[in-house]
């Protein structure tokens, strides 16, 4: 298990002038890399050449703030919940009308990256078949395999006062927590899950750790999977053990 805040995550250049914070690095093995970014009101930043970091697939998801996104050219409003996914070779820029973050994701294997460039909104996909009660929250999975960008992305609720004993063993997990509170407990130790004075908590499973996702007031978490998840995919706590996919 790797733990790191927002506050204590060096910073990254994944646009040309505007610096990231790095919450997740490729360093870390597990087949994606997360940023966090604030783009004051009025400014715009191109993703840099390079940023991908050999990863096949970016994503932008629009945590706060308003703006524009544009694609090789091409513009969509971007607003909270919102997410951008494209190749890693796309020319992304993004223009922040109010004080904006967004969260970055770079992953999937450049041969296997199959999809173009794609807009969705948490808005879009609830009450679908991909709003999926994952056993103690919704699970609003808005990258999964069939999208083709060789890995997954959800945006994660999780119900207070729950206790839920989770394993990914096919799986690497990375879930990036930017409201709520509460505790990862694992073997080895137990973390807070701090999105007010650390900015944000990750807990990045990187051993495929067996751990107890404590929530006491409602969390909302981006959950990304490498390799992707199929996208229906939920967990049953009635066993001893803790509950995998």
């Amino acid at each position: 298990m790797i733990v790191r805040t927002f506050k204590a995550a060096g910073d990254a250049p994944v646009f040309r002038t505007i610096a990231s914070r790095e919450i997740v690095s490729g360093r870390d093995n597990v087949g994606h890399s997360l940023f966090d970014t604030a783009f004051p009101a009025g400014r715009d930043d191109c993703v840099r050449e390079g940023a991908s970091g050999g990863f096949g697939a970016q994503a932008h998801y629009c945590v706060t703030g308003e703006g524009t996104v544009c694609v090789d050219g091409k513009c969509w409003p971007l607003i909270p919940e919102t997410l951008v996914a494209a190749p890693a070779c796309a020319r992304v820029r993004i223009a922040a009308d109010t004080q904006m973050r967004l969260c970055s994701v770079f992953a999937g294997d450049p041969q296997e990256v199959s999809a173009g460039t794609l807009v969705r909104s948490v808005d879009d996909i609830t009450g679908t078949a991909r709003d999926v009660f994952w056993g103690n929250g919704q699970s609003r999975r808005l990258l999964v395999r069939a999208d083709g960008y060789g890995f997954a992305l959800c945006q994660t609720l999780g119900n207070p006062e729950t206790d839920s004993p989770l394993q990914y063993r096919h799986h690497f997990e990375s879930c990036y927590y930017v409201a709520g509170s509460g505790e990862y407990v694992w073997q080895q130790g137990r973390h807070p899950i701090d999105t007010n004075g650390a900015g944000g908590t990750v807990f990045i499973m990187n051993r495929n750790d067996a751990h107890r996702m404590v929530v006491r007031d409602a969390s909302i978490c981006l959950s990304i999977f490498t390799p992707p998840i199929e996208g229906m995919e939920s967990h049953d706590f009635s066993g001893s053990a803790p509950s995998s996919y």
